[in-house]
């Protein structure tokens, strides 16, 4: 059994456990955000003293860790969409991640949260998991994004690395330099000559050493700085 075979039937005992443990919720019932982890991770609110917050993530979105680049321009979008708002969760054909959390589509208000990120640029496509209803739409929202240099667009690093290592296993790929990459085990790694190569694959950037994006925070001269506000092609 290679890595992702193992990560993905962690993934399903994971969902088990979760279906087992955690509060359910009905279809349109709402739950309240009660903190913001990062840009794609929440806290929701118990319904009642006996139960238990509980963290979500959102499906098809990527987005960096605390420490990494960005982070805080994600996590503050994702804050603006839902802090201390009542949201509406639908699931897919994966219900959890590997850590336990289930994975949900979010709706506050008639705002599709995890598309509105992603058509600002507040996050990026994540590599395929299963989850598939809205893929197609995420990626052409994503174009979009990136043609208007939307958000993390606006920092995207018009210069190529002679080549880029990608990890089969996490379905990632880093610059040659990354010290992450380093550690990877040579069957598990994968050249790709470009970066559009190995987003057409499916792989994910590593937010550590930012394929894709310049580490500056300072946004570049002609970047797009249109109020983002909720689009009605978002609304449900």
């Amino acid at each position: 059994m290679n890595r992702f075979q193992a990560y993905r039937r962690c993934a399903v005992l994971c969902a088990a456990v979760f279906l087992s443990l955690a509060p359910a919720w009905a279809a349109d019932e709402l739950q309240t955000v009660k903190k913001v982890h990062t840009g794609a991770v929440v806290k929701l609110q118990a319904k009642t003293s006996k139960d238990k917050d509980f963290k979500v993530r959102y499906i098809g979105v990527d987005v960096p860790d605390r420490g990494d680049p960005f982070f805080e321009l994600c996590r503050s979008a994702n804050k603006a969409l839902v802090e201390n708002k009542k949201v509406r969760l639908q699931t897919d054909a994966v219900g959890a991640d590997a850590a336990g959390r289930p994975l949900v589509y979010v709706y506050a208000g008639d705002v599709f949260v995890n598309a509105e990120l992603i058509k600002n640029g507040n996050g990026l496509v994540a590599a395929a998991d299963g989850n598939v209803q809205h893929r197609e739409f995420l990626l052409t929202l994503q174009q979009e994004a990136q043609k208007n240099r939307r958000g993390l667009w606006a920092f995207e690093d018009q210069s190529d690395e002679p080549y880029y290592v990608g990890s089969k296993s996490g379905k990632i790929f880093h610059r040659p330099s990354c010290s992450q990459m380093k550690g990877l085990a040579f069957e598990d790694r994968l050249i790709f000559r470009s970066k559009a190569e190995a987003l057409a694959g499916g792989y994910s950037q590593d937010w550590r050493c930012c394929p894709l994006f310049k580490k500056s925070e300072q946004a570049p001269a002609g970047a797009d700085n249109e109020e983002q506000t909720p689009s009605s092609l978002l609304k449900k």
